[in-house]
Parts: structure tokens; sequence; C-alpha cells
């Protein structure tokens, strides 16, 4: 088995919890990130960090650098 880590990351898949379907859409910033400030501003993406999307903000809940893609949870 290998990991396929992440260098940057264009598209998150994100669920909508409350039409409980999942869709494909675009990173637009990061708006919060409580490991590091420095990581807003540099636009790094991590477990927990928030990012703006096309369709809102959402929690990110995977580990993109270890996983090799963007999964997060819709905030609403």
């Amino acid at each position: 088995s290998y990991k396929t880590g992440m260098l940057a990351g264009e598209y998150a898949n994100v669920v909508d919890k409350k039409t409980n379907t999942v869709k494909k859409v675009k990173i637009l910033n990061v708006i919060a990130n409580s490991a590091d400030p420095n990581y807003v501003q540099r636009n790094i993406i991590n477990k927990g960090a928030t990012i703006k999307t096309e369709i809102g903000d959402a929690i990110v809940t995977s580990r993109p650098g270890q996983v090799g893609a963007v999964n997060a949870v819709l905030l609403n």
C-alpha cells in the first residue's frame, strides 16, 4: 500500500446534511484554521480548517496532506 499526499487542492467534496448529497465544488479561500493563524494567510488547508466554497462555508473533515483529497461538511 502507498499514501497519496496533496500539495495543492482546487476542489472539495462537500456534504450537504440538509439534502444528504455530496457535491464537488471549487474552494475559494481559507477562512479560519485553529491549528495556526498563519495558515489562513497562506491558504493552507488541514483537518478542522474552515473553507469558503461556491456553495457556502464548510469544515474540512479529511487530512488532505495524508489522504490526497479535501472532504468537508457544509455549515448551515
